[in-house]
């Protein structure tokens, strides 16, 4: 009994000694890994591919406080949410008292709950209480990676460690205490040590792990884009010194795109929700963040190097043998699913599409069918080829007003591409403008003046052409004094909204979703409230959600309000729906390629909407209404496809 004694003040001497050895070798090994990640990310850059700047700070720390200390992106997905949630608040509740215990490792007699007994007892309590929501935590962690195995969630043994990790450091917490008031010194020592070494342990390994994200997801989000409309960043194409365009290699990354790198939870949500990954293509927005980090370690080397002014080549991304490949950045429909569910705002699309902007305008790789799309719109100004000279035709027998003809008319209706030549926007055009001339709008066209927006030349990489549209059209508009747009499609809407501004042009522009719905409720448009009228063929319909509409432009309940105003009409909502709707397929330029891998996005969203029941799928763009319709035909599946103006039309006087 006396030896042990002795033992034991012999060993409170030397614990001090031992913890200190064991902590700095934990932080040194730290320290060293995160610096190496902070260099990284200081050695890429590429100015010119987009600029930060740090606003609305009152905002952003609210955004602290609601999405990393709340969780709100995390619990979007419920159960898994609530999950990871208990594990976070959890850490945070037992880190206090890990703190006690490196203080202990220090100054072993150092005793807390003797110092203030009352504050450390009510503090056990509620850290107790977190500590089993831990535990609860990581038992369905586990159950989630050993049972259910989701396909989108990537099960590396390095995840099962790292949930085992926190298992011990958990249980031993409970240990540490339990041993700590019954007096059994011993226990307490094992356990002691088992806590320490696990949460050292973790520390250390925690940089080279997907865990990463522990350190990197706060800053990510306080620094995310608060404005959720966006366009592609535009690329100064007249700047001499520049040797390359776009997006060539992981060293013309940009510091924030990097710490998406860094960011990356492995979750896989933005792959659950991804068209291209749903329907067996090569592309998994998850993988290709992984790829490009593990490609930013393989290259590190090089990369500081260069930095350094040394000589060192940077390899490409989409070089042989690598898993980035061509067919994977085009599989992209800029639908912005990944970029809408990820819970550490992960721009996605940033990397994807100056990529192709590299492919296209460095390397002239991209899909054979769209060279004659690039030669429609440079000589015609429309995908198709259609003659300049006939972009009024759709609207011959309305006899409407150009703008030449009436330069100050309050409103512009633009038809866009589609509204003008393909049979099917022509519908959803003429009827749009039927319904502004039977609600006494005061709208004009631009006639054979309009000009594509760019959407579908960007999408494609091809920047040169599409700013040659766009400065185009920005010198089209500047020319007369309208109040607002009105377009039919998404695409346009959102070019001229979030991507003119860079070329000078601000112009406000609006869905005609919205607008109808503003006649309708301010009673200049009238709905016929005779049942007689109803075509029992649209009484119920779903609604399909335009990627452009809902996660580019947040324009989610102005559709459904407005069919919701039609007498008779009962909508019937498909279960993915509104910002986490499932894409048609046509985005991101894709509409003018093949898709020829895997399963067609359209026909799965036709599906979808063919088991509501309902005997419409009704759209607000003219993409969806085309790839829907498209999908019907070739599926043979009975069932009608209208845009929104198509139901609203026969119901109105």
């Amino acid at each position: 009994m006396t030896m042990d004694y002795e033992f034991y003040l012999i060993y409170l001497k030397i614990k001090p000694i031992l913890f200190s050895l064991v902590f700095l070798t934990a932080v040194g090994v730290f320290a060293y890994r995160i610096y190496f990640r902070f260099l990284l990310m200081k050695s890429v850059g590429n100015a010119d591919q987009s600029k930060f700047n740090l606003d609305q700070l009152m905002d952003r720390i609210f955004i602290l406080f609601s999405d990393v200390l709340g969780q709100k992106n995390v619990r979007r997905k419920v159960a898994a949410g609530v999950a990871h949630m208990g594990i976070f608040l959890g850490f945070l509740a037992v880190a206090p008292h890990t703190t006690e215990m490196f203080l202990k490792g220090l100054i072993p007699t150092l005793s807390l709950d003797r110092i203030v007994p009352t504050f450390y007892n009510w503090y056990l309590f509620v850290a107790n209480i977190f500590a089993v929501l831990v535990l609860i935590g990581v038992v369905y962690g586990l159950y989630r990676r050993l049972i259910v195995k989701p396909k989108y969630l990537t099960n590396t043994p390095s995840a099962i460690l790292i949930l085992l990790t926190i298992a011990v450091i958990i249980v031993t917490y409970f240990t540490i205490n339990s041993s700590h008031y019954s007096g059994n010194v011993f226990a307490f020592e094992i356990s002691y040590w088992i806590h320490v070494l696990a949460v050292l342990g973790f520390l250390a390994y925690l940089p080279g792990s997907k865990h990463l994200h522990i350190i990197t997801a706060a800053p990510n989000v306080f620094l995310k884009p608060l404005k959720k409309e966006k366009g592609i960043n535009k690329t100064n194409l007249e700047n001499s010194e520049a040797t390359t365009f776009g997006l060539s290699k992981v060293s013309e990354l940009n510091w924030k795109n990097v710490l998406d790198l860094y960011s990356c939870t492995q979750c896989g949500r933005c792959e659950e929700q991804c068209p291209a990954a749903n329907t067996s293509k090569p592309l998994s927005p998850k993988q290709l963040i992984n790829d490009l980090k593990d490609d930013l370690f393989l290259q590190a080397d090089a990369i500081l190097e260069r930095k350094n002014k040394k000589r060192s080549d940077v390899s490409n991304i989409t070089r042989e043998g690598q898993p980035i490949t061509d067919e994977v950045l085009w599989s992209c429909t800029t639908c912005r699913a990944c970029e809408n569910i990820c819970p550490v705002n992960i721009n996605h699309l940033d990397v994807i599409t100056e990529a192709r902007k590299n492919l296209v305008l460095m390397e002239a790789r991209f899909p054979e069918e769209v060279q004659s799309t690039f030669q429609n719109l440079e000589n015609q100004s429309n995908p198709w080829g259609f003659g300049q000279d006939t972009r009024a035709d759709w609207c011959k027998d309305l006899n409407l007003r150009t703008s030449s003809e009436n330069p100050e008319s309050e409103y512009l209706f633009f038809a866009g591409c589609f509204g003008a030549f393909e049979e099917r926007g022509i519908k959803i055009a003429h009827t749009t403008a039927k319904l502004l001339k039977r609600a006494n709008v005061d709208f004009a066209i631009l006639g054979v003046e309009e000009t594509c927006c760019g959407d579908p030349a960007r999408r494609a990489g091809n920047e040169y052409l599409a700013q040659m549209q766009m400065n185009q059209l920005v010198a089209t508009l500047k020319q007369y004094k309208f109040k607002k747009i009105i377009t039919v499609c998404p695409h346009c809407l959102n070019s001229i909204k979030n991507e003119y501004p860079d070329f000078d042009g601000h112009f406000e522009i609006i869905h005609h979703s919205q607008f109808l719905l503003e006649l309708v409720k301010s009673g200049k448009l009238v709905i016929d409230t005779n049942a007689n009228k109803i075509d029992n063929q649209d009484s119920s319909v779903t609604f399909h959600d335009s990627c452009y509409l809902t996660r580019w432009n947040s324009v989610i309940d102005e559709p459904r309000e407005l069919l919701k105003s039609i007498p008779g009409i009962n909508l019937i909502e498909m279960p993915r729906k509104k910002d986490l709707g499932f894409c048609c397929g046509a985005g991101g330029a894709r509409m003018f390629m093949e898709d020829k891998v895997g399963t067609r996005i359209n026909h799965q969203r036709a599906i979808e909407a063919l088991d509501t029941k309902a005997k419409t799928v009704v759209s607000g763009c003219p993409f969806c209404y085309t790839m829907l319709s498209d999908a019907m035909k070739e599926k043979g599946l009975n069932m009608a496809v209208k845009d929104i103006v198509e139901i609203l039309e026969p119901r109105s006087i």
